[in-house]
């Protein structure tokens, strides 16, 4: 069983840290982790963030002290070269960006291959929609669906990912548009999905900020199963203790 969505967050890049992500997934049945951070940790991807227009966002961003990628990398370096009782991946989540995805992909090009790259949408319209309920209250909510899904869209067809992160993360706040436009809405992206053969995560991150389940919503299950789209589990763990959080009610389609 995979844990695919694990971050350091505020945890030190330690073998002390590593050892403890182990034990916890081993304890919780999880024979592969994959380990990554935010793009925001890192000041190689600053430009992304020059994209932020709204003053919350802004003075969020500004409180933020980016490391170098390449202490990760080196760090990764000394995890690999250690033996381990199970499988362990590291990778990156993009905050994705249509607007930045040249220069994107040409920082990518420069850095060593990760093994996995997510690509997650926690911005629109230069806002972060998902950091306070009363940013996402300043727009209307179809429109806000609306661009969500076109940017995870267009984050499909860069080809840049191996997986999209919590695709219907724009639920956090219980906030929904008609039911018909959200169907729609959830059918176009998985047609983009199966045409780009495009893998998803099923994520319990939610929770962690009080969200009633875990995972995608049964809507968004439904028809991506019957597009046959595939997607693993995830906890979104900002700390070790939470590794396989809810994954006993999460579906998989591997």
């Amino acid at each position: 069983m995979i844990d695919g969505h694990i971050h350091f967050e505020k945890q030190p890049y330690s073998l002390d840290i590593v050892e403890s992500m182990v034990k916890t997934a081993m304890e919780k049945g999880i024979d592969e982790i994959w380990l990554l951070d935010h793009t925001h940790k890192f000041k190689e991807f600053s430009f992304l963030y020059q994209n932020l227009k709204e003053d919350l966002t802004i003075r969020w961003y500004s409180k933020k002290t980016p490391i170098s990628i390449w202490e990760y990398i080196e760090f990764i370096g000394y995890i690999k070269s250690k033996k381990w009782p199970i499988k362990i991946k590291f990778g990156l989540e993009v905050c994705y960006f249509p607007e930045s995805e040249d220069q994107l992909r040409k920082v990518l090009d420069t850095l060593p291959k990760f093994d996995f790259i997510i690509g997650s949408v926690h911005f629109e319209f230069g806002t972060a929609i998902d950091i306070k309920k009363e940013l996402q209250d300043r727009f209307d909510i179809a429109e806000l669906y609306v661009e969500y899904f076109n940017i995870q869209k267009q984050a499909v067809r860069s080809r840049l990912f191996d997986v999209i992160g919590h695709p219907d993360a724009i639920k956090q706040y219980g906030n929904y548009p008609d039911k018909g436009l959200y169907l729609q809405l959830i059918e176009e992206f998985a047609e983009e999905l199966s045409k780009y053969n495009q893998m998803v995560e099923n994520n319990s991150g939610l929770m962690r900020h009080g969200f009633s389940y875990g995972g995608m919503s049964e809507d968004m299950l439904k028809i991506f199963e019957k597009y046959n789209i595939k997607y693993h589990r995830s906890s979104d763990a900002h700390v070790y203790q939470d590794i396989g959080r809810a994954f006993e009610t999460l579906k998989e389609n591997l």
